[in-house]
């Protein structure tokens, strides 16, 4: 079989990423799940390349960074049939170095064929291409039932899968049944200890049963280089500290450490890498692993995961840090006369509250975004500030033992107002309008207002850090 190896870089090339965008909304997602409050669990399986994992890292990176992806890869004829429909770049590269393991193991359950066709080993990286087969087996039934992706699964004793991140592709007709690929990733998971991956399928296109699986996973030799490159930033204010870049044959793995100060414990110090030829490695996952608070200042393990091989010509790593610095959600009483200012607690943005006025069952607040350039900020961003804008009754402020705000407690008692409504003089001028349930015994005084400025400090433009060398010979 040959690869057009040319073909897939040039598919790959081609696709227009908007990197900043997307890593905001990446920062922004992680940001607003780790806020809301968790939905009842539903089913494991996502469609196409989304993580199945309760880790948002996975749920965002994967699902917005991986689907052009495996559109790319549709085309291209990649281990037979399978790979000729789906696949992943991780298992394209792996399959040039003959570390993808062919296989046929099938399982059967209520009329339905399950066959595992291959299988890799990535260092922390284990991927599975299947089929299935059968009367019953057609994406027309699973409908708006789900589960979207055309399968469930779980792994080990479905326990262990919330610790696993995965991306999976959608069933895919073909002329010999349905095919599907997925990943699985484990910041700490020593896969090399590992020589099969138990995966047991419990739902194919609404057909429930059980198909029970040992896959075999050969793992590929990895290669470790120590580093203790460092940067910093406002006299150690901000720091990062690389530890070592793991080498996989088709995945780049780096560890480092992060500081940053206590008042910014939600900052985030991200990466862009290139090798000493120009070429940029591909993000896929970043972990935080621990976090410690050492007196005014914040510690971070990270891992990063990158689904690019490293070179065999590159002779060192340039690793370009920018730190996403994150406001908070503050929280102002009504109880007071207007106008008043509800200030950010870390910039320099602040809403001036011109009037509250209860008319019937609505309340308006009347307000003006100040300190925002508006010719460097989209409409967009500004109006989601507004939109997002809230009221909750004082008595149901939520604090963590920290004395910080308890979103996730607050989340069921915050009202969310149905329009905020840009007015017309021009000067960031928004009314917000609210329902109200009881409007016999409201009284606005008991309630207080909640500014969601972490909304607009997270698409400044982050800060850039002094870029550090890796070594890697």
């Amino acid at each position: 079989m040959t690869v057009n190896k040319e073909r897939f870089h040039k598919e790959i090339d081609e696709i227009e990423v908007p990197k900043s965008e997307i890593l905001n909304a990446i920062d922004n997602g992680l940001e607003k799940g780790r806020n809301e409050k968790k939905p009842k669990r539903k089913s494991k399986a996502k469609i196409f390349s989304i993580g199945a994992s309760i880790a948002a890292t996975s749920f965002l990176a994967s699902g917005l960074l991986f689907a052009p992806i495996s559109h790319a890869l549709s085309s291209i004829p990649v281990l037979g049939s399978i790979y000729e429909k789906v696949g992943l770049q991780i298992g394209y590269e792996l399959l040039e170095s003959d570390l993808v393991t062919q296989l046929n193991q099938k399982a059967t359950s209520n009329g339905v064929d399950i066959t595992i066709t291959s299988a890799y080993n990535d260092g922390k990286i284990i991927g599975v291409t299947f089929k299935a087969k059968g009367d019953k087996v057609s994406m027309d039934q699973v409908g708006d039932n789900g589960p979207e992706t055309g399968y469930n699964f779980h792994l080990f004793d479905s326990d262990e899968q919330n610790q696993w991140s995965s991306t999976m592709t959608q069933l895919k007709e073909t002329e010999d049944g349905y095919i599907a690929s997925m990943e699985f990733y484990h910041p700490n998971a020593n896969l090399s200890e590992k020589n099969t991956l138990p995966l047991t399928f419990t739902n194919i296109t609404g057909v429930k049963g059980l198909w029970k699986f040992d896959v075999p996973v050969e793992h590929t030799p990895m290669k470790t280089i120590y580093s203790d490159a460092k940067t910093e930033l406002d006299n150690q204010v901000y720091s990062l500290k690389m530890e070592s870049v793991v080498k996989g044959k088709a995945t780049t793995t780096l560890n480092y450490k992060t500081t940053v100060p206590l008042a910014g414990k939600k900052d985030n110090i991200r990466i862009t890498v290139f090798d000493n030829e120009g070429n940029r490695l591909s993000k896929f996952n970043p972990d935080v692993l621990t976090t410690d608070v050492h007196g005014t200042k914040v510690v971070k393990d990270n891992q990063e995961l990158f689904r690019s091989k490293i070179s065999e010509d590159a002779t060192y790593l340039t690793v370009h840090p920018e730190i996403v610095k994150r406001d908070n959600d503050v929280i102002h009483s009504m109880e007071q006369a207007t106008p008043f200012v509800v200030e950010s607690s870390r910039f320099d943005y602040s809403i001036k509250v011109n009037s509250i006025q209860q008319e019937g069952e609505r309340l308006i607040l009347d307000y003006n975004i100040q300190n925002i350039n508006a010719k460097s900020m989209r409409e967009d961003i500004i109006q989601n500030f507004a939109d997002y804008i809230t009221i909750i009754k004082s008595d149901n402020i939520k604090r963590d033992e920290n004395g910080g705000l308890d979103l996730g407690k607050m989340l069921e008692y915050k009202i969310r107002s149905d329009q905020a409504k840009i007015q017309e003089d021009g000067e960031l001028h928004y009314q917000s309008t609210f329902d109200i349930k009881d409007p016999k015994t409201f009284n606005y005084e008991d309630y207080s207002i909640v500014v969601p400025f972490g909304t607009i400090s997270a698409n400044e433009e982050p800060v850039k850090m002094k870029p550090i060398k890796v070594e890697l010979e």
